[in-house]
């Protein structure tokens, strides 16, 4: 068996668009050495094998946009496209748009790409092959094989959704009422689909991805108020609403505490594969009768860290490690053991009641750190946190103590037009800054000086302590 030929960028590439050019360029090349014009799609996915999201990238349609139709036809396991679209597909998982497959040629060539932009080539190239991949500036490696080979896949066996399926489904719909059919057409993309008699069976069936993954659930529930209570169960699950516009489809999205639902009907699916118990599950066979899908079971990390996020609420206390600063700004805060990489952020308010000089001095990367989770943004994919939320308010704090008309001796610690800003200190160690106005600052007042001062008001609302002269004699 020929090595396979592992590609990557330089440490010094300038952007990963350039590099995505490259290795384009690069795959482009030793397909035509290969002989190969066309590929099969293997184990496709949509969003979800890179750790990103849509909203944070801008991304339209996971990359394939230009590609499929709108509704990604001709997107899925064991689908032929030509060596463009190929190219095009390589492009956008190097660029983490969220598309993801293998990509299978003639007499062994394939790619593919990780979650580090990193790819893998297979197939006899000739010795020049690798110089003209080395000339787009890109490093080229020959190791034994790709961690992506389907030998090293988890998969699990499958029941085909033959006639006896179907016929299955069609008697649960009489007897229930109505079942709800769940097609897996890719990895993490679905479709949804009402059955409710034995005639729409057929019509059902027509509409279906080859090699698609199907799960008979419950119908959904009118009772939506119980559906949204259900939420309330710590883990992840889908929620799926009712959008008559879109006929037979109901779009899905993992359920967030404060989830509405309009007038009409819902249900709740299981997102992890422990908690999942249809009533029938099976995948479509090929047109001849025989099973071929062997989907990729292992979760990716980006898998990982949708589920890990399902997981947290506000107010939970989670530890992590600061990994990147972003001036004044924050600090991501790697989470789960790794399996957050880069999801927590915490904003430089939310560091430290204390004042502090560089973001270095309470966060610096490297650090383990203790935080508040105050809320997740799934669209996000990421988890805002608190450290000073685990702290007593030492506003609150303050005002509970230290009574209106007590006296401190406090330290001036900046002149502004609008007065003095005074540092207090009580006998509780809590220090606090107030505002000695302009017309009370005597003259003879500068940065550092020691003051006699009178709480004059605390406005906890606000932030804010107003300051007045402590009178002589």
């Amino acid at each position: 068996m020929p090595p396979v030929l592992r590609l990557k960028g330089p440490h010094d590439h300038h952007s990963r668009e350039s590099h995505a050019q490259a290795c384009t360029a690069a795959v482009a090349g030793l397909a035509l050495d290969a002989g190969v014009t066309r590929l099969t799609l293997d184990n496709p996915a949509l969003t979800g094998f890179f750790s990103f999201s849509q909203r944070r990238m801008g991304i339209n349609g996971d990359g394939l946009h230009g590609l499929f139709d709108y509704r990604q036809r001709g997107y899925h396991d064991g689908a032929e496209v030509p060596l463009a679209t190929g190219l095009a597909l390589v492009r956008a998982m190097v660029l983490r748009h969220g598309v993801w497959c293998r990509l299978d040629g003639d007499d062994g060539f394939f790619v593919h790409v990780d979650d580090e932009g990193e790819l893998y080539v297979g197939g006899a190239f000739p010795g020049a092959a690798v110089e003209r991949v080395r000339a787009l500036g890109l490093d080229v490696d020959e190791v034994q094989q790709s961690p992506y080979v389907r030998e090293l896949d988890d998969v699990a066996d499958a029941r085909p959704a033959d006639d006896a399926f179907w016929a299955e489904v069609g008697a649960l719909a009489e007897a229930r009422g109505a079942v709800l059919l769940e097609e897996q057409y890719v990895r993490n993309g679905r479709r949804w689909y009402e059955i409710s008699s034995v005639e729409e069976v057929a019509t059902v069936r027509a509409k279906l991805t080859p090699r698609a993954r199907l799960a008979v659930w419950p119908a959904l529930s009118p009772d939506t108020d119980a559906v949204l209570a259900a939420i309330e169960r710590r883990g992840p699950v889908a929620l799926l609403v009712e959008e008559p516009q879109l006929g037979d489809s109901f779009p899905a999205c993992v359920a967030e505490r404060h989830t509405s639902v309009r007038k009409g009907r819902a249900a709740l699916i299981p997102v992890d594969a422990a908690d999942r118990h249809p009533l029938l599950s099976a995948e479509l066979p090929d047109l001849d009768g025989v099973l071929r899908t062997r989907w990729r079971l292992q979760p990716t990390r980006a898998e990982r860290l949708r589920t890990y996020l399902g997981t947290l609420w506000a107010g939970d206390r989670v530890r992590g490690v600061v990994s990147t600063g972003l001036d004044d700004i924050g600090v991501h805060v790697n989470l789960g053991d790794g399996v957050g990489r880069y999801a927590g952020f915490l904003r430089v308010p939310d560091m430290s009641w204390s004042r502090f000089d560089s973001v270095e001095d309470v966060a610096p990367v490297g650090r383990e750190i203790e935080a508040l989770v105050l809320n997740v943004e799934f669209s996000w994919e990421q988890v805002n946190l608190s450290v000073k939320g685990l702290l007593p308010d030492p506003w609150q704090l303050f005002a509970d103590t230290e009574p209106v008309g007590r006296m401190f001796t406090g330290v001036v610690r900046k002149l502004l037009v609008p007065g003095a800003l005074v540092d207090l200190r009580n006998d509780a160690g809590l220090e606090l800054g107030g505002l000695l106005p302009a017309e009370d600052v005597p003259s003879w007042v500068e940065e550092g000086s020691e003051i006699a001062v009178v709480l004059e008001e605390l406005d906890l609302d606000r932030r804010r302590i107003l300051l007045r002269p402590k009178l002589s004699g």
